[in-house]
This record gives structure tokens, sequence and C-alpha cells, in this order.
């Protein structure tokens, strides 16, 4: 696990449980998550990654377990005394009040001084690019103005712990790019412990040092981008993470080894993997002139860059995709054939975990 453990740890979780009637919206969680670094909570709707934040925040009581921020037990404690900041997927500004009372909100609450909240406010306002629009209100701005204003409510906090509730998915695609780059260099340079839900894989990769993938309300993998793309622990981690995700195709035993089902005369792997699933991410297959496996193409995709050829292989119904660099004219029903990698992932059909690899 890439994150830090015991007292060290700025948020530790410990079996951490949530009973909603019969329904255990999240079970047995335990992860870590060292100072200064961005966690995010990935998975698909309804994998029980904002119930986990809002255990996180003291919105939901735990059930079970203990929640530990900066070695302390808030378990038991309420919202406002657990040291954090939140921004939410509605950005919760009021839409009566400025910009600079909305930043303000939290710190009047808490009566911190007016000269202590005035030079917060210079920081934070200078910091996000807000201090020409103190005077608006909510209506008067952009999607990308209202999501600075959240943030800097969160900054003007001083927490060591922000926690965001997919915050950028009310914007256009462009902006959440620009977005991305604005918070990450943020909780960078204030050196935050973030903890960021989203159900966009590209937000988790491109921000996070550490991903807790999420699955039924189970962790299914907790590890660095790197080795989530390079070593999923799972069919689910392997088919959620990627664009094409990777395929899996069922093996069988051939003449000279395991063959992919339905294709008998090219095997690719060891006998002992006969019975398993071959994982193949589509940058690792690649068009070849000479000796490979043969395909038909189903499917064409040109994304600028690169094309992305969909391919059916055999007769097993076995499909698999190829991403080659550039424009390729070629057409639907084309035979290819493929040079495919040595058998690096392979699964258990039956549980889904990972399988050692062959030698």
């Amino acid at each position: 696990m890439p994150s830090a453990s015991g007292p060290q740890a700025a948020i530790q979780l410990d079996a951490v449980r949530k009973q909603f009637g019969e329904t255990r919206a999240l079970d047995d969680i335990s992860l870590t998550a060292a100072p200064g670094s961005l966690v995010v909570l990935l998975g698909p709707s309804g994998c029980g990654k904002s119930t986990l934040l809002r255990v996180l925040a003291g919105l939901e009581p735990a059930s079970g377990g203990h929640v530990r921020l900066n070695g302390r037990d808030v378990t038991g404690l309420p919202p406002g005394a657990r040291g954090l900041s939140m921004v939410f997927q509605s950005y919760a500004l009021f839409p009566h009040l400025t910009v600079a009372e909305n930043i303000l909100f939290g710190l009047r609450a808490r009566r911190v001084e007016r000269a202590e909240r005035a030079a917060r406010l210079e920081r934070a306002a200078g910091m996000l690019g807000l201090a020409k629009l103190l005077d608006r209100r909510p209506a008067q701005l952009s999607g990308g103005q209202q999501q600075r204003v959240a943030l800097a409510r969160a900054v003007v906090a001083e927490a060591p712990i922000c926690l965001m509730d997919e915050p950028l998915s009310n914007l256009d695609a462009k902006l959440r790019a620009e977005m991305r780059r604005e918070i990450r260099a943020l909780q960078q340079r204030l050196g935050l412990t973030m903890v960021y839900v989203t159900h966009d894989q590209v937000e988790a990769m491109s921000m996070a040092d550490q991903v807790v993938l999420m699955r039924e309300g189970r962790i299914e993998q907790d590890a660095t981008p790197a080795a989530l793309y390079a070593e999923p622990a799972s069919t689910f981690a392997a088919g959620f993470i990627g664009t094409p995700p990777m395929a899996l195709l069922r093996l069988e035993a051939g003449p000279g080894g395991a063959v992919i089902a339905g294709a008998p005369e090219h095997p690719v792997a060891a006998p002992a993997a006969a019975g398993a699933l071959l994982g193949l991410r589509p940058e690792q297959v690649a068009p070849t002139e000479g000796e490979g496996l043969p395909a038909r193409i189903t499917g064409v995709e040109f994304l600028g860059a690169e094309t992305v050829l969909a391919c059916a292989v055999g007769t097993g119904g076995e499909t698999l995709q190829a991403r080659v660099p550039g424009h390729h004219a070629l057409a639907a029903g084309s035979p290819i054939r493929l040079r495919l990698p040595p058998p690096v992932h392979l699964f258990d059909p039956a549980t889904g975990r990972r399988l050692p690899r062959p030698a």
C-alpha cells in the first residue's frame, strides 16, 4: 500500500462499517493516507465512495470501526470538531451573499477576528484568481468561478485535511481539465491532505498519489495510479481502468500451449494458463505483416493521434482492441494479424483475482 501507517498517517480508517437498515454500504473499510497526499476514492455509482467520505467528514455516523485524523480518534465527533474542510458537488453557495461573504461564512460562524478574516480572504482570493470578483454574487459567475469560490471557502478554513465530493461533475470537459490542474497545484502548494471522490478514471489517474478503487462497499484495490494500471488486482480493476479497458479473453488448452478460446492454431501462453483469463491492454497489441494471431476487424475508431481497432479473434466470440498511432484506413470486416505480448495479465475466472505470471 502506498500510504503511511500508524501515528504518521493523516487519515486512518480501521474496519469502518456503515449500515442502512439491511444494506451494508461500507464493509470493513481500512486504509491510511500520508500527510500531504491526494487520495482519490474511485468507483462506479453506488460503490460507497461518497458514503465513505461522509463518514470521514462526520456527516454520517459510522456503524462500526474507527476514524482517526492526524492520530486523533474522531469517530464520535461532529463535523466541526474534526479539523477538516469540505467541497461539495453542488458548490453550496448562498445566492444572496457576495463572493467575499460566501468565502468567509464559516469563519464568521466560528467568530474568527475581523483582521484575521480579511488576511485569509486576501490570501485565498489571490491564490484562486478571485480578487476582482469579491463583490459579485454567485448568479453573476461562471461554473468555473463558482467552483473557485467553493475552493476558496475550503482554503480559508486552513484545515490540514480537505474532502471533495465530485467537485467537477457540473463542468464541461475543457474546464474540468483546467480545474484538475488547479486543484492539484493548490493541494501541493498548501500541503493539504486531500480525499477526492470521483467516478471519472481520468481525474483519478491524473491527480492522485493514491487511488482507492471501490466496489460494492469494499476496497477492490488500493495503489498508486501507475500500479493500478500496470498490475490490476482483479478483472473488475482491469475493466474499470483504461480507455478502452483491458480486454479479457478465455484461454483453453491447445496442441502447443494455452490458446485463446476458438483460436487453436496460435498458442499465447504456457499450458498451465489454460482455464485462465488473459488480459491485454490495447497498446500491447499491434498489427503485423508477418506471423501473428489471425483476427477480423469489427470496428475502427479514429481519435486523431491514434486509431483503436476492435478485433474479433477465432470462433469463440473473443474480442480485443489494438491501439495504433496515426490514422489507419481499415474497413470493418477486413482480416488482420496481431502481434501479442508475453502473457503479463492472467486472472482466475471464478474469483476474478489476479494470478501469478507464468514462468
